[in-house]
């Protein structure tokens, strides 16, 4: 055997490994480079497996000997050895070295694993073009290792961003399941306590303007009685003052012997008061015979009083003691009120102090929930409205005034109170149409009114003046109201704004994980196979003459090589977080330069390319805007190429700008729109428009209607109109195509750093 045949021309890489014969290997230097050398394969495969498992291993190149596998399994032999090599998942590249071999035993080799194949003798040239993409492969895996790295710190960090944002979700959610229930509650209480409010004021209304007073007591003891569950009801006057007690008006309670009844009540409330007592002015009256006619049965007395002089009783009859103590738990407030009632017309003292007690009472009450609250008749008009509803309509906090005033305002309609119409500049909830919701079809009044017992819970907005719309958790019911037969509706909202940025931000982390993890495992998985193709077409390009006209096919697969990894970086910028470089920037130069930068193209189409008629270059240029001016311009660019790839032959592509003082903007941060001034970007083409479908689709990533293209352009176009609080829109007009970009003039989001996307195609 000849030397010359198998030397290999210098410069001899550091630590690599020769398998081969020994006379071989005397022809290599291998000292000075501290390279290994192995006689035979297994031997090598057996250290190479050992350093890698002890981490004691950098890349390495490992020289074959085609006589290191000689034989007739020789062939079968080093595809095993590769496969084994190749299972270790190291650093290692394997080059085999050969007196020119069949293409298709090689084509075996290197699907096991091989890197690259070296036919002898070899010139310098050879050697030094195999240790350059060698190098590079190297390259590629160690930047493969990093992005990898990376990734996983940046996974480790969403992860851990999202467990903090679920525990804040979770106390998000049993704060809200608490609001509800004290929603709830309040409801609750509000119609009892409206329920209430309502049988008092007809008690004083008829009272006060009755002409036969037999008829009305009666009413009034049959409607109390049935209000808190008595089994009956009387009134006890004195004829005169100082005179003898005697029943006025019963309901349902046939007494054949009252002396003995108002004996008991002298005894037992005019001498003990304290050890009878159920409450303030409350008395509760017991059977002291023995076999008396109402054993078994327990009574409550309601002295009525005036000016120290007592002027008879308002006595109710209840079955047992348990259903009193009930009745006293529940209705304490209310029969004091009662009570306070009828003495004031009995005796014409104390209606008015009694009533405002429990009005001040109820007043706190609902002005101190963080619920807002309203009350409106059957035409509409507003009854009721608490504080926090005020602050909820109008966006600033409602008025402070005494409880005793608030009481006069309830069931009197805005405006129409003592307080000489303080608050008539408050927005109707109904008849302004301040309350929307989704699911009423026509009339939202007659919706609610028309459901059983107006019960509805679901959401919807309540619209201030500036037209911004606040989500709410709306509740409603129906109770009775001022007269007979008059129903009033309680509506009662919960506001929605914190939920709502807590769950935008929690499906925006959730989404950018996904994407961050998809994209860094198909860098990973796919950028490795493409370098291996690279380095193969580049090994052929080698192995081919310089004028073989195969050669334009490598060419080929080198530059679709280059284009899909060109993809995968713009797949990789698109994930990665951005906030816009903010400055004062002119929209009409953008506009300009962004018409010049893509006139080529359309007039290599035929393709007429123009600023609407009624564009005026010198009013664009005052457009300025709060905005990055390289990404605004690259999304101008993005929208006028592919609306001028869009248009037909000898079509029109045509770029408006516009002015807007009331741009309506959706708010993400807040959870709301909002409406101000701002400027509008269309560019529209007359091609054969959007397929069914498309429109849902557009901005989503990897999603494209061409037939060549990555699906990336508008979502990132999406990404950074979003990132300026503007909007981007597509649709079709006629037999036009437009998208149509609005951007406010003042930009108020601020992040913490900011990012540049690279440019898209």
């Amino acid at each position: 055997m000849e030397d010359h045949l198998f030397r290999l021309p210098p410069p001899i890489p550091h630590g690599a490994v020769f398998v081969g014969p020994s006379q071989w290997l005397k022809t290599q230097p291998l000292s000075e480079r501290q390279c290994r050398d192995f006689l035979q394969a297994p031997q090598a495969l057996s250290w190479l497996t050992a350093a890698f498992g002890e981490n004691k291993t950098d890349s390495r190149l490992i020289f074959l000997h085609q006589d290191a596998f000689a034989g007739e399994d020789g062939a079968d032999e080093l595809v095993n050895w590769l496969e084994s090599l190749t299972l270790l998942r190291a650093p290692y590249l394997p080059i085999l070295l050969h007196g020119d071999l069949p293409a298709g035993q090689l084509v075996k080799f290197f699907r096991a694993g091989l890197f690259d194949a070296l036919v002898v003798p070899l010139n310098k040239a050879q050697w030094v073009n195999m240790l350059i993409r060698a190098e590079k492969r190297f390259e590629i895996r160690n930047q493969g290792r990093l992005i990898l790295a990376s990734s996983g710190r940046t996974q480790d960090l969403l992860r851990n961003l999202r467990r903090k944002l679920g525990d804040q979700t979770a106390r998000s959610a049993s704060e809200m399941l608490l609001a509800q229930e004290t929603l709830e509650s309040t409801n609750r209480q509000l119609k009892e306590t409206m329920a209430e409010i309502s049988l008092l004021y007809s008690f004083g209304r008829e009272l006060s303007s009755a002409g036969n007073w037999d008829v009305v007591l009666r009413e009034i003891l049959k409607s109390l009685a049935g209000f808190i569950g008595a089994r009956g009801s009387a009134l006890i006057l004195r004829s005169a003052p100082g005179g003898t007690y005697s029943p006025r008006q019963t309901w349902q309670w046939d007494e054949t012997a009252w002396d003995k009844v108002i004996v008991e009540l002298k005894d037992q409330v005019g001498t003990s008061p304290d050890d009878s007592a159920l409450g303030p002015g409350v008395f509760k009256i017991e059977e002291t015979r023995p076999g008396g006619i109402n054993s078994g049965r327990r009574i409550i007395a309601l002295p009525l009083e005036h000016q120290d002089v007592r002027l008879g009783f308002l006595l109710l009859l209840l079955a047992d003691p348990d259903e009193r103590e009930r009745v006293m738990e529940r209705y304490l407030p209310f029969l004091q009120a009662v009570q306070v009632i009828l003495s004031e017309e009995v005796a014409g003292a104390q209606l008015l102090d009694r009533i405002r007690d429990i009005g001040t009472f109820n007043a706190r009450v609902l002005e101190t929930v963080s619920s807002a609250i309203w009350v409106t008749d059957e035409n509409g008009r507003t009854v009721y409205c608490n504080r926090a509803g005020q602050e909820l309509l109008t966006g600033r906090e409602g008025p402070a005034m005494e409880p005793e005033d608030i009481l006069f305002q309830i069931g009197r309609g805005r405006g129409e109170g003592p307080l000489g119409g303080a608050e008539t500049d408050l927005p109707e909830l109904f008849l302004d149409g301040r309350l929307r919701l989704d699911e009423a079809k026509g009339m939202l009044l007659p919706f609610l009114r028309g459901l059983p017992e107006s019960v509805f819970r679901g959401e919807g907005q309540v619209v201030r003046s500036d037209g911004t719309g606040i989500p709410v958790l709306l509740q409603t019911s129906s109770m009775p109201g001022s007269i007979p037969d008059q129903t009033w509706l309680v509506v009662v909202a919960e506001d929605l704004r914190d939920t709502r940025k807590l769950e935008a931000e929690r499906l925006r982390s959730e989404q950018l994980e996904g994407l961050v993890e998809m994209s860094a495992t198909l860098a990973h998985e796919i950028r490795n196979p493409l370098m291996g193709l690279s380095a193969q077409a580049e090994l052929l390009a080698d192995q081919l003459p310089p004028d073989d006209k195969r050669s334009r096919y490598i060419d080929v697969i080198i530059s679709e090589v280059d284009r899909i990894n060109a993809t995968i970086t713009r797949m990789l910028n698109f994930v990665r977080p951005y906030e816009p470089d903010i400055s004062r920037t002119s929209i009409g130069d953008l506009c300009r330069d962004a018409l010049a930068l893509t006139g080529s193209r359309a007039q290599a189409k035929g393709v007429t390319l123009e600023p609407g008629a009624d564009f005026n270059w010198d009013d664009a240029a005052d457009m300025e805007l709060e905005v990055d001016a390289g990404q605004i311009k690259q999304v101008l660019l993005n929208l006028l190429i592919n609306a001028v790839d869009a248009a037909p032959e000898n079509g029109h592509v045509v770029l408006r700008v516009s002015r807007s003082e009331n741009l309506e903007l959706s708010d993400p941060a807040q959870g709301t729109r909002r409406a101000g001034p701002g400027l509008i970007i269309e560019v529209l083409d007359d091609g054969p428009g959007f397929r069914e479908g498309d429109l849902a689709r557009i901005f989503r990533p990897f999603y494209t209607t061409k037939s060549s293209g990555t699906g990336l352009g508008l979502a990132i176009c999406h990404k950074i109109v979003t990132a300026h609080d503007g909007q981007i829109k597509a649709g079709r007009v006629k037999n036009q195509t437009y998208f149509r970009v609005q951007l406010p003039r003042v930009f108020e989001h601020r992040g913490a750093g900011h990012g540049q996307l690279e440019e898209m195609q």
